[in-house]
């Protein structure tokens, strides 16, 4: 654990920065920007614009924040320079400024956490030389404890909670990177197998809002391909395809929080556009027409709007090693309707109160 006053000390402007946190998740944001030749993070007041920087931290950066309403923490990742290291996890607590180390291990790295809805608790993947796995770790005893592990060269990565709290999905990428399965998980139980084969990569597993079903992006693991949605039963283990379209890529889909619904990326007509559609596939609407690329779509947690990432068509997806693109990647907030409520540059958004 780091005291407040050095965790004072690497934030920009600490005598002057907001660090509280009030409203609505859903009128703000923090996400990731490049600071010169860094990665910094930063917040937003979509309402007026406003933005602050949250991070200033020269020898490291971050990356990946999310806010849990439940817990009032921000975690996040950290790591050397240009992301060419190990990463560890940070909570950030609002007011203080505290700044707490979730993990610190030289030679392993943990990423992708994810807040559970239900507890002070988050999800985490780590992966190393030995074994890779998944762990949880709880706000409250700053204690971990490993839900599922690996010791050959599966890989997991990606956990998400279910809507109750009560399960993990996540990802764990077979023999070689070839195929890639999702999982399930639960506290006291051994993982079960949701979806297999090496013929297929499934990737990127979310929970309807009924946590009956779990979405995923599915591609052919022989080489690079078509992408489509599905989703499978939770109990009922049936796939089923959403979306596909002919000679396009369809993924990242997202679950709404409050309907029966989907947002998604697909480059159909072109460059990636945001659409939405019902839980089941079908009445798919366009929601963005740009000559950009959207990608990642996040729902705020009223389900009246998104946030996505944004990169010229050019640089395609941005990746954290390649900091000449990420300059280049924008932060958008659309309603429904498509219309941009806000956008700033930055990469990685996630909705979190303003101040």
């Amino acid at each position: 654990m780091f005291p407040a006053l050095a965790a004072c000390l690497a934030l920009a402007g600490c005598g002057e920065l907001p660090l509280a946190v009030t409203g609505s998740p859903s009128s703000g944001l923090v996400f990731a920007r490049m600071a010169g030749d860094e990665v910094d993070l930063a917040r937003a007041r979509i309402e007026g614009g406003a933005i602050v920087a949250l991070t200033h931290t020269p020898d490291r950066d971050e990356a990946w924040p999310h806010w849990s309403e439940l817990s009032r923490r921000l975690v996040f990742e950290v790591g050397a320079l240009n992301g060419r290291s190990n990463s560890d996890l940070r909570l950030w607590v609002p007011n203080t400024g505290e700044e707490i180390a979730v993990t610190d291990t030289p030679n392993r790295s943990e990423r992708w956490p994810s807040w559970s809805p239900t507890q002070r608790q988050l999800a985490f993947a780590f992966l190393g030389p030995a074994a890779s796995g998944i762990a949880v770790y709880d706000v409250d005893t700053g204690a971990a404890r490993v839900l599922a592990q690996s010791e050959g060269p599966e890989t997991y990565l990606r956990p998400t909670f279910s809507p109750d709290g009560g399960r993990i999905v996540a990802q764990r990428r077979g023999d070689g990177g070839r195929g890639s399965g999702l999982w399930l998980m639960r506290e006291g139980e051994a993982p079960e197998l949701l979806t297999a084969g090496v013929e297929w990569l499934d990737i990127k597993g979310w929970f309807t809002r009924d946590g009956r079903r779990i979405v995923f992006t599915r591609r052919p693991s022989g080489g690079r391909g078509w992408h489509e949605i599905d989703d499978v039963g939770v109990e009922t283990r049936d796939v089923r395809v959403l979306v596909r379209s002919e000679d396009a890529d369809d993924h990242s889909a997202r679950p709404s929080p409050t309907r029966d619904e989907i947002a998604f990326v697909s480059d159909r007509d072109g460059n990636f556009d945001v659409f939405l559609a019902r839980a089941d596939g079908s009445d798919v609407r366009k929601v963005t027409r740009t000559e950009r690329n959207e990608f990642a779509p996040r729902w705020s947690a009223d389900g009246e709007r998104l946030v996505v990432t944004v990169a010229e068509s050019e640089y395609g997806m941005p990746r954290l090693s390649d900091p000449e693109a990420l300059r280049n990647t924008r932060v958008v907030v659309l309603d429904r309707s498509g219309a941009v409520l806000f956008e700033t540059a930055g990469f990685m958004p996630d909705w979190m109160p303003p101040w």
